[in-house]
């Protein structure tokens, strides 16, 4: 009879289960807040992204600098993409880079917009700004008579 007496009245027990039922507690709030906040986070990190997206389009026009090819390839500007800019490993980074500086190089009355599917495939392809001719890699081609398709870089 003392050994049910003393079961009965220990309570060493019971610390476990109260340990037990706060836990649960604490991680399904800690869930709830979770569910919560996730949406604000997705939805924040939403607008990041596109404010990056942006950014990388480097927002801004560029105007022609010279007024005949200047012989860069697309090699050319990739390297002084990846060694002055920083772009090396981020191809995004890079294309933005690459863009921006044929940008730059555009013969008068041309500029970059695409690339080409030619023999090379990261030819440096300027539209003109009448819209009916693509100079390749300094070569002057009708767009009427071109045969290759559009790459955007």
């Amino acid at each position: 009879m003392n050994y049910m007496t003393s079961f009965k009245n220990d309570e060493s027990g019971a610390v476990t289960v109260d340990w037990v039922v706060l836990t649960a507690a604490i991680v399904g709030i800690a869930i709830a807040v979770v569910t919560l906040v996730s949406g604000g986070v997705e939805d924040a990190s939403g607008g990041i992204n596109d404010e990056l997206v942006v950014a990388s389009n480097f927002g801004f026009s560029v105007e022609p600098t010279s007024s005949e090819w200047n012989g860069m390839s697309y090699w050319d500007y990739r390297g002084i993409a990846e060694q002055d800019y920083g772009a090396a490993g981020n191809g995004g980074a890079t294309a933005g880079w690459i863009q921006t500086l044929a940008s730059e190089d555009a013969p008068d009355g041309y500029n970059f917009d695409n690339g080409l599917f030619t023999g090379d495939p990261r030819s440096i392809v300027y539209t003109s700004n009448d819209g009916e001719n693509y100079s390749i890699n300094g070569e002057v081609v009708s767009i009427a008579d071109f045969e290759g398709q559009v790459n955007p870089l």
